[in-house]
């Protein structure tokens, strides 16, 4: 496992107003993430925004130990039809909420409330907190799964959780009646975008019994260098005769095989 620099904060405040379409708060129990994924924007954003860390991204994390008494307050001026996005800039079910149990303590104070709640993870932690979603009025979870390929998880995102556990948690939110939605991001350039890969892709999506996917590709491919080499070896095995499709080729694609599996599909852009 590797090592983590953990800092216990204080936060002042911890919903913050939204510019986004689809939410008007967005809510963050950590700073940082221990998952520290190959693709991940946050890094790009703090880098756009000149914020410096002296540990590299996926490497430390800051805890705000007061969060649930924070949230408890300010839940009392926000409107009851305004909406939640957690997990906007941290994996809020990381490993470090076994010991934290912030994002748990989160979840029992936003149960009060009638306010519509999308919570976005890969941790398959969230399962142990399945009760308390079921209590929630208006709550939907989007579970990150960029592949079901297990070779092609550990290259790109090696500290996250293992594809079947994200199954596990999948399923389990769909036998609990708890609204899931797959979120297919990166669609990796070089990766995914065949006809084969594709079809493979929503075959196993439509098996997990999730009715609704999220996906998109990146926009700031510019930071992230090139594929690694043994990602690019492994799709080049797995697709010798495939044609890659060009991007309007691939939103058909997407679009075409994931209504073949009943999955209604939004690809985002």
């Amino acid at each position: 496992m590797k090592e983590l620099h953990i800092e216990e904060i204080q936060c002042k405040s911890l919903l913050n107003r939204s510019k986004l379409s689809f939410t008007e708060y967005t809510l963050n129990s950590y700073e940082g993430c221990g998952f520290g994924c190959s693709y991940c924007y946050v890094p790009v954003l703090r880098m756009r925004h000149r914020q410096d860390d002296p540990i590299p991204w996926g490497g430390w994390v800051k805890v705000k130990v007061n969060a649930a008494d924070v949230l408890r307050r300010e839940m009392l001026d926000v409107d009851m039809n305004a909406r939640i996005l957690v997990g906007t800039a941290t994996d809020s079910w990381q490993p470090i909420e076994k010991r934290y149990r912030i994002s748990r303590a989160m979840l029992q104070e936003l149960a009060y409330y009638p306010n519509p709640v999308r919570i976005m993870t890969r941790s398959p932690l969230l399962i142990r907190d399945i009760a308390i979603l079921q209590r929630m009025h208006d709550v939907q979870i989007s579970v990150s799964i960029p592949t079901f390929d297990e070779a092609t998880r550990r290259i790109i995102e090696p500290h996250a959780p293992a594809i079947p556990s994200r199954e596990a948690l999948v399923k389990s939110l769909v036998r609990a009646r708890v609204p899931v939605t797959i979120n297919w991001c990166p669609l990796l350039p070089g990766v995914i975008d065949t006809e084969w890969a594709v079809r493979r892709y929503c075959e196993h999506a439509g098996k997990l019994g999730v009715r609704r996917m999220m996906c998109g590709s990146l926009h700031y491919q510019e930071f992230l260098g090139v594929i690694p080499p043994a990602l690019r070896e492994r799709y080049l095995a797995q697709n010798t005769f495939t044609p890659r499709l060009t991007w309007n080729g691939l939103r058909e694609a997407v679009a075409y095989w994931s209504k073949r599996y009943g999955i209604e599909c939004q690809i985002t852009y």
